[in-house]
């Protein structure tokens, strides 16, 4: 019996050593807790960023759907594509500029500056407004439809406390203070009709369309003056507003009625009159917010850690020295209750030089409903600009690429394949998971479940296919594989095919695939005497079974090789083998497969034997029966062989007559003593040797008389037999008085032997002569007389004569 094969690979080399389950320390847990996959990846800006920044230092950022705005130290306000090369530059201003605005088309850029002045831009036209103040201006933001009403609306502010609302009239531009007396404008932001603001006293919001005063959020208790770290302001949607001031961040919703979203899930609504605010959401950091944007149903917020030089925390007096050991800043992704789903600390060039408001936080236009199950649609991922002073870092999504990267960099090989599935990945993209991941199995020794995947994952690529079974042929493992190569779409090369059929004939545990390989793939796809010279050489008796011997004997049959087929056959006792020698005249090749001819049936077996006795002699047939041994009841077999012979040739198996007499006695003593009687070639003193034994007294009394021994013949017949027929029949064939005398000697010592030898001896020997010989006195009973063998003869008055003569003589 063929061993089973193990499931992952030859020799059952799958067994690996199980891990000690030991208490981890500290830094181990530490390590597994950041094991979290990232939210983000990141890049640094590149085009002409470097250049730009080598003599000057960025200050702030702004973000369109068509390109970016970025102002510096010196003055300059830079827009640039997407990829850090800039499009077109406007030296607006004499110092540093403070922030920027895009009108929701991206067409026009607003800017303000320390040196007092707004300075708007067309970006496609010549238009240019420029607006002087006394005091440097702080913070700016256009009407979302600056570019399609005439109106061309903004409002500014700065450290003068004012926050000033422009409108163009037919004469100029109408100023409007919306409000003052509470300290410095440090942000503004406009969404829709809504502009919301920070001051020193916190945060104000005023409907544009209806000209009024919404509400007012304090400012942050403990929070750092805003001179030293600014507040940040966003629109997530039309109806909420996003605070991060300090360390405190704050959600705000805007509602006209009493049916708003919460969390942040609801569609943006339109609020033609804001009538209820709420803080739907707060909480405290243990860091300070230098930027904050929205992520999905979450928050990114650029965080700055601050180090021990910056005291109890405690800006609202004194200002952080600029220091050079400050830690990275790190952009961290929270839920609105705080829960942090992700961090990542940046490499930004000059960290260490860095505090909290030399940073800045911006992002592209959201687009809507894009994000869904915690990813954005294809191609709606937004993007984060992470921004210092001599540098810019790219924060985008992770999208599903990257989340299959991630797990092929864990270990995750299955995960990344239902992923890549789930998404329908890349071609490329699907071939390198594949092969990692089989690539793992294999250094594993999980050599059934790489292979049993090799069909998804290599799928119809021939040059794949023949790659891997290579593989698996240096490991010594391509049997493992063999069952899972494809016969079509990919057809593969001969030589691929038969390699893997000489690897499971040459392992037993693979026979069974190797038969299967042979009746099912097509025969086109490899040559049969190529596999079969690789084969025979390696033949040994250890590793035949029978799977083997099938697929080999289908192999000689393609090949015409009829009788070592034939010899397969027989040996695996298929029933057909009898047609199959008839169809291809095996005859002669029966001579070495008798024992399992006779096996697989027993009456074809002899009959064909006997009509090929002398093409297959008995020389030959008899001893291959007698080494069958254990494998069948070769006796049995022996005696139906020599039977049919016998009768078919009495003298063709003469040499083997002595066995024949020991098989009829075991086997049909009824036949032995006719076979005693027609053979000469049976030594008797053998043959009376095992008729004693078996207690065979006709065939005992035979061979006495063919022995010369009559009187031991009769006395067996007569005293053990007592059978007076054929004690007469025995006196008759020898033909000799004395054996008569004899006969009646041994009858007169038994008195019912007289009786029946008078009956039978009529004929044969005067009655008067045997009465005369009875001994006196010898009493016969009476039931053994019959007057009916003396009439036969015409012997009744012998009869009559002989009753009184032999009752008066006896009594």
């Amino acid at each position: 019996m063929a061993p089973i094969p193990s499931e992952n690979g030859i020799d059952g080399d799958d067994e690996r050593e199980e891990e000690e389950d030991d208490d981890l320390s500290e830094e181990e847990q530490q390590q597994e807790e950041e094991e979290d996959e990232p939210k983000l990846k990141y890049q640094r800006m590149g085009g002409s960023l470097s250049s730009l920044l080598s003599t000057d230092a960025a200050t702030c950022i702004a973000v369109s759907d068509r390109m970016i705005a970025l102002g510096t130290h010196c003055g300059y306000v830079h827009l640039l594509d997407f990829l850090g090369n800039q499009v077109k530059e406007f030296h607006a201003h004499k110092a540093a500029v403070n922030d920027l605005s895009f009108d929701i088309d991206g067409e026009f850029i607003g800017s303000c500056s320390d040196d007092g002045s707004v300075v708007i831009n067309s970006l496609f036209t010549d238009e240019k407004r420029k607006f002087e103040y006394h005091r440097p201006m702080k913070a700016i933001a256009l009407d979302p439809d600056y570019a399609r009403k005439s109106l061309r609306r903004f409002v500014a502010g700065g450290l003068a406390g004012q926050l000033i609302f422009y409108t163009k009239k037919w004469f100029g531009y109408q100023e409007q203070v919306l409000h003052s007396g509470e300290g410095p404008i440090h942000a503004v932001t406009w969404r829709t009709n809504l502009i919301a603001w920070a001051n020193d006293a916190g945060v104000k919001v005023y409907d544009a369309a209806n000209d009024q005063r919404v509400t007012f959020i304090e400012r942050p208790r403990g929070s750092p003056h805003p001179e030293l770290l600014l507040p940040h302001l966003f629109w997530q949607d039309d109806s909420l507003l996003i605070i991060g001031w300090g360390t405190s961040v704050k959600i705000a919703s805007l509602r006209g009625n009493q049916h708003g979203g919460a969390n942040g899930l609801s569609k943006p609504v339109p609020i033609p009159s804001v009538s209820q605010v709420d803080i739907v959401a707060s909480f405290q950091t243990n860091y300070y917010i230098s930027g904050i944007a929205p992520f999905g149903d979450s928050l990114a917020i650029l965080a700055y850690i601050p180090g021990e030089e910056d005291g109890e925390k405690d800006f609202s007096n004194t200002a952080p020295p600029r220091q050079a050991n400050a830690q990275r800043p790190e952009v961290r992704i929270v839920s609105w209750t705080n829960d942090e789903l992700a961090t990542d600390a940046l490499p930004v060039h000059g960290f260490e030089h860095y505090k909290a408001k030399d940073y800045c936080l911006s992002h592209t236009p959201l687009s809507g409903n894009n994000y869904s199950n915690g990813r954005w649609a294809a191609g709606d991922e937004p993007l984060y600009y992470v921004v210092s002073p001599k540098d810019i870092v790219i924060a985008k999504p992770r999208d599903a690429e990257d989340h299959i990267n991630w797990l092929l960099e864990h270990g995750w090989y299955d995960k990344a394949l239902v992923e890549l599935e789930a998404t329908q990945g890349r071609k490329e993209l699907f071939e390198e998971v594949g092969s990692r991941y089989l690539e793992h199995l294999l250094a594993e020794k999980r050599y059934g479940e790489a292979a049993a995947l090799c069909p998804k994952l290599l799928r119809g690529s021939a040059s794949a296919w023949e790659r891997w079974i290579i593989r698996f042929a240096q490991l010594r493992q391509l049997p493992v594989l063999a069952r899972c190569m494809p016969t079509e779409n990919p057809k593969l090369s001969d030589t691929l095919y038969e390699l893997a059929l000489v690897a499971l004939a040459m392992n037993p545990a693979y026979h069974k695939d190797f038969l299967s390989a042979v009746k099912s793939w097509p025969r086109s796809i490899y040559s049969v005497p190529t596999v079969l010279s690789e084969i025979e050489p390696q033949l040994r008796a250890s590793l035949m079974t029978d799977d083997l011997k099938e697929a080999l004997a289908e192999l000689y049959v393609r090949t015409g090789q009829n009788e070592k087929a034939f010899s397969f056959f027989a040996d695996l006792l298929k029933p057909d083998v009898f047609d199959f020698i008839e169809r291809h005249n095996l005859h002669a090749a029966v001579r070495e497969k008798v024992v399992p001819l006779m096996m697989l049936d027993t009456k074809r077996a002899t009959s064909l034997l006997i009509q090929q006795k002398d093409l297959i002699t008995p020389a030959e047939v008899v001893p291959q029966l007698l080494k069958a041994g254990d494998k069948c009841d070769f006796r049995y077999f022996l005696y139906l062989y020599l039977h049919a012979l016998f009768e078919a040739s009495p003298h063709a198996g003469r040499d083997f007559h002595d066995m024949q007499v020991e098989l009829y006695a075991d086997y049909d003593s009824k036949m032995l003593l006719p076979f005693l009687r027609s053979s000469q070639h049976y030594t008797l003193e053998k043959a009376y040797e095992l008729c004693m034994r078996k207690g065979l007294l006709k065939e005992q009394a035979f061979i006495l008389g063919r022995m010369g021994n009559t009187k031991q013949a009769l006395a067996v017949i007569i005293n053990e037999l007592g059978d007076m027929e054929e004690a007469l029949e025995f006196a008759s064939l020898q033909n000799d008085d004395e054996v008569w005398e004899e006969l009646i000697k041994q009858a007169t010592q038994r008195p019912e032997m007289v009786g029946m030898l008078l009956e039978h001896t009529v004929g044969n020997l005067d009655p008067l002569h045997i009465v005369n010989v009875v001994p006196d006195g010898l009493e016969i009973p009476r039931y053994c007389w019959n007057i009916q063998p003396f009439q036969r003869f015409g012997l009744g008055i012998v009869w009559s004569r002989l009753l009184p003569t032999t009752e008066q003589k006896l009594h």
